[in-house]
């Protein structure tokens, strides 16, 4: 525990009478949680009285208000960068989860998973990343059979669509982008909107879609990927009515994870090996 003092002010003639305020605050502590094993005081909000912090399982406190209406308008606190992480253990264990307990999911904890795309970065700010979120049974059961689940139980592996206690639909609007882009602050020399070099509402759905991954885990939870033919996204796209100028990008499942050997076995990651840092990462050059 790191306790900071304050010292006391310079008392001055003019401030002869404040200078027993000054004494007061003379050995004041203010305590920073330095190994941060344990949570800190909720702090208030003083436009919305919503609690700032909460206790996770690993008593990290952490902020719990991407799911909250509030102001966001205050300065960034780039300070939080520098504090301690546990980044590299959260990373050591993503993975494709292909097996799934039949547990339901706390509602406070999806809150958090999918609350994760407010924070998920997008060009120009545009905001263009959607989620969609199904835990009923049936349409579970529905989008299983879509994507064609029937070939991985044939190949060994477990229900691991319709088993699993959540799926999120991770979608990309491209006309918010668009229309972000046509704002004079954005406008190309000529006046006119950029030409995208890069569909950028699908680098960024990606993007939103690895918080989620990331986000699951911190819940204790596991989860995978699945995409869908052509003919699939239509049929997905009825079934969950959603529109035309949204694109339906990828598939999240989410759940308590369960023995999922088969994928040790059978998965691509099991029959392939992971490529080395020099394959993957140049430094100043490709060659």
């Amino acid at each position: 525990m790191l306790v900071h003092h304050l010292r006391p002010l310079d008392v001055g003639p003019a401030r002869a009478a404040s200078h027993e305020v000054d004494e007061a605050l003379h050995g004041l502590g203010v305590p920073f949680e330095h190994d941060l094993d344990r949570a800190v005081v909720p702090i208030g909000d003083p436009a919305g009285k919503s609690a700032l912090t909460r206790p996770l399982p690993n008593r990290v406190a952490e902020a719990d208000t991407l799911h909250v209406s509030m102001d966001d308008d205050a300065a960034a606190d780039h300070a939080a960068y520098s504090r301690a992480m546990e980044f590299r253990e959260l990373l050591a264990k993503r993975r494709m989860v292909r097996a799934y307990e039949p547990e339901p999911i706390p509602q406070e904890s999806l809150d958090r998973i999918v609350s994760t795309i407010r924070r998920a970065p997008s060009g120009g700010f545009s905001q263009g990343q959607r989620l969609v979120v199904i835990i009923d049974p049936e349409t579970r059961e529905r989008i299983a059979g879509i994507a064609g689940e029937e070939y991985y139980v044939g190949q060994g592996f477990a229900p691991w669509i319709s088993g699993a206690a959540a799926l999120i639909v991770v979608c990309a609007c491209e006309e918010d982008y668009r229309e972000r882009y046509r704002q004079p602050d954005k406008l190309d020399e000529d006046g006119s909107e950029i030409d995208w070099p890069v569909p950028y509402w699908h680098v960024d759905a990606g993007k939103a879609a690895m918080l989620v991954l990331l986000a699951a885990i911190d819940e204790g939870l596991g989860a995978g990927v699945f995409g869908l033919s052509a003919e699939g996204i239509a049929e997905v796209r009825g079934l969950l009515s959603i529109p035309e100028d949204v694109a339906i990008v990828e598939v999240i499942t989410l759940g308590k994870a369960g023995a999922d050997d088969p994928s040790d076995r059978l998965s691509s990651r099991g029959k392939r090996p992971r490529k080395s840092m020099d394959e993957l990462v140049r430094w100043e050059r490709w060659a």
